[in-house]
């Protein structure tokens, strides 16, 4: 199917209000990013970006409805901010065993009242920069956890199941911090 780059991202970026899926209940950003399931797919040709857009979204409900979502509405946290929270583990994490350790840490900070200071949110805002500079921690937006405080509006990323599973079940620790500091991959943590 050949669908128009500007098209299929003006639908992603505003069009969830045209979509009725539970799981976009709590999403009040207009947004689809966060909820188009990563994998591939078959599409009819002749299929228009709606029917793409439903169809991903279909798989997202399908492949989350067993997900316990208990963890984080103990914590006053929506379908919505989970999403949000796997997003980020997604851009973070680079192996699979760090996914529940690196939830564990937002939610510790989210609980204390911290900054997050997750350098993948501003990278979703400056433009997935490989090299942060100071400047970039300081550009304002609501996705910028450098500058604001709590989860941002929405999604960064697209999370696959091993994100969502971390943000729905978190490691049980009391880690506040962490850094990629393994070749590997992966990060070490730190309660300071």
């Amino acid at each position: 199917a050949c669908v128009p780059a500007d098209e299929y991202g003006k639908l992603e970026r505003t069009g969830s209000a045209q979509f009725s899926y539970q799981i976009l209940a709590d999403n009040k950003t207009g947004s689809m990013q966060g909820y188009l399931c990563p994998k591939t797919y078959r599409v009819k040709i002749g299929s228009g970006f709606h029917e793409i857009i439903d169809t991903m979204l279909r798989q997202f409900a399908k492949e989350t409805a067993g997900l316990d979502m208990s963890y984080g509405a103990s914590r006053n946290l929506n379908t919505h901010d989970v999403v949000t929270i796997a997003s980020i583990i997604e851009r973070e994490a680079r192996v699979d065993t760090d996914r529940p350790l690196i939830s564990s840490v937002i939610y510790n900070r989210l609980s204390k009242g911290m900054l997050l200071e997750i350098c993948a949110t501003v990278q979703f805002i400056v433009g997935n920069k490989p090299r942060l500079l100071n400047s970039d921690l300081r550009v304002e937006s609501p996705y910028n956890t450098y500058l604001h405080k709590g989860l941002p509006p929405g999604p960064i990323s697209s999370p696959g199941l091993a994100s969502l599973q971390a943000a729905a079940t978190p490691a049980n620790t009391d880690f506040l911090f962490y850094v990629l500091t393994h070749k590997d991959g992966s990060h070490s943590f730190s309660r300071t």
